[in-house]
C-alpha cells in the first residue's frame, strides 16, 4: 500500500538562476550526492528519525509546465555495510515528482509531491498510519530543505546573485 506525501518549501533567490541550476546535472543541486552507476542515478543521504541513510536516487529530464519546472525522482533504500539488509528493509521507497514554482523574479517554491510504499506489508502500512507518517513526512521536509540550501549555493556561484533578504526594511 502507498501513502502520498506532498510538501512544500519557500527558496529566495534569482528565480531564473534557481531554474537554470535545476534543469542541469543534478549533481549540481543534490545534496552530498555521489554518482552510484547509471548517468541518471545517485546515492543520497536522507535524514529521518534521527537516523541518516543513504538511498539511490533516479531523477529524469526537466520538464516545465506553466511557471513550474518538473523533474521526476525516486529513491530506494541503498544497502550499506555488512549486516545493513534487514534495516535497509525497513526504510520506505518513493516515486514521484520534485518541481521548482516561480512565484515572482526572486520567489520560488520547491515542491515534493509522490508515494512512499511503507516496508514490511500489511503490518508496515499499520506502522505508518499509527506513527511513521511523521517521520517519513520529517525525512520528506529535511531533504527538500537540503536541496534548497544546495541550489540557492549553486546559484549564486553561477552567478544568480545573493538571494534577496527576506526581512522587511526596518528603520528607527
Amino acid at each position: 500500500m502507498t501513502s502520498s506525501v506532498r510538501t512544500f518549501l519557500p527558496v529566495v533567490g534569482d528565480v531564473t538562476a534557481l531554474g537554470q541550476v535545476f534543469a542541469a546535472d543534478p549533481s549540481r543541486w543534490l545534496p552530498a550526492s555521489r554518482r552510484d552507476g547509471a548517468a541518471d542515478r545517485w546515492a543520497v543521504p536522507v535524514r529521518g528519525g534521527g537516523v541518516t541513510r543513504v538511498v539511490a536516487v533516479a531523477v529524469g529530464p526537466p520538464w516545465r509546465a506553466g511557471s513550474t519546472w518538473w523533474r521526476s525522482l525516486s529513491w530506494e533504500p541503498a544497502p550499506e555495510g555488512v549486516g545493513a539488509g534487514a534495516f535497509d528493509r525497513l526504510l520506505p521507497s518513493f516515486d514521484g515528482e520534485l518541481g521548482l514554482h516561480r512565484v515572482d523574479d526572486t520567489h520560488g517554491t520547491l515542491i515534493l509531491d509522490g508515494w512512499y510504499r511503507p516496508p514490511g506489508g500489511a503490518l508496515g502500512s499499520a506502522a505508518d498510519a499509527v506513527a511513521l507518517r511523521r517521520v517519513a513526512r520529517s525525512t520528506m521536509f529535511g531533504f527538500l530543505t537540503d536541496l534548497a540550501a544546495q541550489i540557492t549555493s549553486a546559484s549564486v556561484l553561477s552567478g544568480g546573485g545573493v538571494p534577496a533578504d527576506p526581512r522587511p526594511d526596518v528603520t528607527a
